[in-house]
């Protein structure tokens, strides 16, 4: 099923006939979409959380069982079934929703936002080579395509790749193969050879889709079908399909384009700054803790670079802004809600572990240790009188246990 050209295109169409605006429509559909989703990026970022704050607990159970790999294994299993946590659970949400949302970018990365060009490679061979002449009936690839009126049609190219002798024409044409094409409709050709464009003596391609092939090599020929709405604009965006990549985005009148990649390059860091786990004690992060949070702080910029090189319509920056946007609202929702408590394998009966907690009680090999703990107090003066010297200690599970030290000195004399 072809999402983008089945679904997501013709649920634009509809919101477009109330809003009379592309750009609030691609909003209006983002959010949607969103909404579609919320459910598997929750379970998604939850088993993220989980699983962020099993680690610490998780190394400890690992440094306990180190000398008794089965033992660790069967204890590792229990850990996570006790907490009820799967390592992989997380990627399952993310797998359902990629889907949904790769045909979303689809959707505003060409027409009606853009335009889409619907290439045909063509070969020419030698005449002594006759034998290899052939023609696709049609472009391998094909297009969506909007008509003023709000009209759903899907385009190819005819014929498609195809092998030719050298001097040959081909006339070129394109066609509905759903919907249908309005009598207007026409796509703008071009024609590369070696990847650059045609000079007179490699051969030519006129606006009706007539090419000549004079050189021996591969050529491309390019049907571009333009978008609708590419000049559309909404709020400070200029261009609904504008393009503009490297020093072009210097230009003044490209400075909308910077802000929306500056914008989403600012939600992703939010985003991601939620997510990172947030250790009690920096000096005890491992290594690859380390990296992992070196990496969350770098993406967001290395994204955004690489944005200012990749050729994307406006409407799509403005779709992953808005996507963004709504994700780290969910994240902080998700994130701000207390987590259970954990459960140690090795106290089971007892109560289970704070998230963030101290250590887990249990020695080396499985043997379990009570916790001691020791409290300091002060001698009350009896009646008010006699002098505070601070000798007695507490310690033990009760704090009732007292031993006056210098008691205990008298004993170990007469001993």
């Amino acid at each position: 099923m072809d999402i983008t050209y089945q679904v997501m295109i013709p649920v634009l169409q509809q919101i477009v006939k109330f809003t009379h605006s592309y750009g609030l429509s691609i909003i209006l559909l983002t959010l949607a979409v969103r909404v579609l989703v919320w459910p598997f990026v929750t379970a998604s970022t939850k088993s993220m959380q989980k699983m962020q704050l099993l680690a610490p607990h998780m190394k400890r159970i690992q440094k306990r069982y180190k000398e008794d790999p089965e033992q660790l294994q069967k204890k590792t299993m229990e850990f996570y079934a006790r907490n009820k946590a799967n390592p992989l659970a997380g990627c399952l949400p993310m797998l359902v929703q990629l889907p949904i949302l790769f045909a979303l970018f689809g959707t505003f990365n060409g027409p009606p936002f853009g335009d889409k060009a619907l290439d045909v490679k063509v070969t020419t061979v030698e005449a002594k080579n006759a034998k290899d002449v052939k023609r696709a009936e049609t472009s391998g690839a094909n297009t969506p395509y909007v008509s003023t009126d709000g009209q759903l049609a899907k385009v190819v190219v005819f014929p498609g790749e195809s092998t030719v002798l050298v001097g040959d024409n081909v006339d070129f044409q394109t066609r509905a193969v759903d919907g249908k094409l309005p009598a207007d409709f026409a796509p703008t050709w071009i024609m590369k050879f070696n990847g650059k464009p045609v000079t007179a003596e490699e051969g030519s391609i006129d606006q009706s889709g007539h090419a000549v092939f004079s050189k021996l090599g591969e050529y491309h020929v390019e049907g571009i079908v333009h978008g609708i709405a590419k000049d559309d604009s909404f709020l400070f965006v200029r261009g609904l399909g504008k393009v503009a990549t490297g020093l072009d985005l210097l230009k003044p009148q490209n400075f909308d384009l910077v802000a929306l990649i500056l914008m989403f390059g600012i939600s992703m860091f939010a985003s991601s700054k939620l997510t990172m786990p947030k250790p009690a004690n920096p000096e005890d992060m491992d290594e690859s803790q380390r990296v992992q949070q070196d990496t969350m702080k770098m993406m967001p910029i290395a994204m955004c670079v690489s944005f200012f090189l990749i050729p994307l319509p406006v409407g799509v920056y403005l779709y992953m802004v808005v996507s963004n946007l709504v994700q780290t609202a969910q994240t902080w929702l998700v994130m701000r809600t207390p987590p259970e408590p954990l459960v140690d394998p090795d106290e089971a009966d007892s109560a289970p572990l704070t998230p963030g907690s101290g250590p887990i009680s249990g020695g080396g090999g499985g043997k379990k240790e009570k916790p001691q703990t020791i409290d300091v107090t002060p001698i009350e003066p009896k009646n008010g009188k006699g002098k505070d010297d601070g000798s007695t200690i507490k310690f033990g599970d009760k704090q009732g246990e007292t031993i006056d030290t210098d008691k205990s000195k008298k004993k170990k004399k007469k001993k």
